[in-house]
């Protein structure tokens, strides 16, 4: 078992490259391994950029950009080191001991009602980890249950006060501005795509867009499947960028109130190819203002719920 040894600013660290069972996660972006720090033997993530990418300067610019972004929030996940060798670059990340959201959704262990306060808390800290992104400027671009951890503290997840964490900073980019690069490609889950985003108007792309993606979360926490029923991408596309978020039985009222409201899509009548771009983003620009202006005040409206 041969280890890799990579030397930080900082701080050495090492992993096996060869063990599967280290591997966290892998994509056509990046490979995500359980690696550790030699002095003290902690663990810590390790991102690597897929080796058949180090010459594609736009995807490696992408990597820089994500390693550069510094969020000191309990709430989003730290990044510790960056590393850049002749043919390589790995991003140094804390590790965090807990389940996804997506995981924690599908377990049918927690498909009971009296576990709704649990989920909508787990949103409610989503807001304050988005608020502080959002105030530094910064829209996360790609909020899903994959992308949120509940944290895990001795093995165990507090029902009562979860603790969050925001994962993948992959997609992060300033708010309201467009893309320095690769604007056009699109790299979220459509899933849980703005309309703005999926029109492809980068400089719409802000705020709002975090908490339309954090109320399609909301959605599928409840009702145990997402917004979204079917794997069709043209069907996807049409449905995320007009139609309206579903009523389901197992959400209220109440709590469909605060998902529609962070969910507003622009009112498209006719067919997309019958309105002018200018006509599309006027569309969208008047559903962003009738969204929630901040994610501070969609976790108000949950909380408020929960009294």
């Amino acid at each position: 078992m041969q280890a890799y040894l990579l030397e930080g600013s900082n701080a050495k660290y090492f992993f096996f490259p060869q063990e599967e069972e280290t591997i966290i996660s892998r994509s056509k972006f990046s490979v995500v391994y359980i690696a550790a720090e030699a002095e003290s033997k902690q663990k810590v993530i390790c991102k690597q950029l897929s080796p058949l990418l180090f010459d594609n300067q736009t995807d490696k610019l992408k990597f820089f950009v994500e390693a550069s972004v510094s969020l000191d929030h309990p709430g989003i996940v730290k990044t510790i080191d960056l590393i850049v060798e002749e043919n390589n670059i790995f991003i140094i990340q804390e590790f965090i001991y807990g389940l996804t959201l997506e995981n924690l959704i599908k377990d049918k262990r927690l498909f009971d009602y009296r576990y709704n306060h649990f989920f909508m808390k787990v949103v409610a800290k989503c807001c304050d980890a988005l608020d502080f992104m959002h105030k530094s400027g910064y829209c996360h671009c790609d909020i899903k249950p994959a992308n949120i951890m509940v944290v895990e503290n001795y093995g165990e997840i507090d029902f009562y006060d979860p603790e969050i964490k925001i994962l993948d900073l992959g997609n992060i980019k300033p708010a309201f501005k467009p893309r320095v690069f690769d604007a056009s490609k699109r790299t979220y889950n459509i899933m849980y795509g703005s309309p703005e985003q999926i029109f492809g108007f980068d400089e719409l792309v802000g705020d709002h867009s975090d908490i339309f993606s954090l109320g399609l979360v909301l959605y599928e926490s409840i009702a145990k499947e997402p917004a979204l029923n079917t794997s069709n991408p043209m069907f996807i596309k049409r449905l995320q960028s007009v139609a309206k978020v579903p009523e389901h039985f197992r959400i209220d009222e109440d709590l469909n109130t605060i998902i529609q409201k962070a969910c507003t899509k622009p009112e498209l009548i006719k067919s997309v190819s019958k309105y002018t771009q200018q006509e599309i983003v006027q569309k969208i620009v008047i559903s962003l203002q009738l969204r929630y202006q901040k994610a501070l005040d969609m976790k108000e409206d949950i909380l408020s719920l929960m009294k």
